[in-house]
């Protein structure tokens, strides 16, 4: 058992369980966007599947802006934006009444999405001694997979077209 211990500091254990939790928090949201716009807000396919889309994009413009603004005021303070970017947009998710809405909640959501991976990783990079960032990325991706898994099956086991309103839970 020991030589699969990845021997990081408790601050990088730390700052992975916050990812975990975040990648819960997308795990059950992201899946049911297209189902939630088209069966309980009554949007086409079409325009579901742009405001999902809007998420990428967002996250292509963001990405390198967090990296830059990383850099400049440093990984901790560019997540805490991330963080308050992405729950801003998914809180508001339950007041879309028209696309528009869901336009601009999904492209706020895609810039703290975006944001999130390059001040993440530059925290990672900080608190993991250099001999052990590989361990400490790979808990990253082992910790990102296992929420997105997590949130998507406890999102299945919430939500249902039979009852719309346990979309907004």
């Amino acid at each position: 058992m020991r030589s699969i211990d990845p021997r990081l500091p408790r601050a990088v254990w730390t700052l992975e369980a916050g990812g975990l939790v975040n990648a819960f928090g997308n795990g059950i949201t992201y899946p049911f966007v297209v189902i939630y716009l088209h069966n309980v807000r009554g949007f086409s396919l079409g325009i579901a599947g742009l405001v999902l889309a809007v998420n990428g994009i967002a996250s292509l413009v963001a990405s390198p802006c967090a990296g830059w603004l990383s850099d400049k005021i440093g990984g901790r303070l560019t997540l805490g934006g991330a963080l308050v970017l992405m729950s801003t947009g998914i809180t508001a998710f339950p007041l879309i009444r028209e696309p528009w809405h869901a336009f601009v909640a999904m492209a706020v959501v895609g810039a703290g999405n975006g944001s999130f991976w390059p001040s993440q990783s530059t925290l990672v990079a900080g608190l993991a001694p250099r001999e052990r960032r590989h361990a400490a990325y790979a808990l990253q991706r082992v910790s990102r997979n296992l929420g997105i898994g997590l949130g998507g099956l406890t999102g299945g086991l919430i939500a249902t077209t039979a009852n719309p309103t346990s979309f907004t839970v």
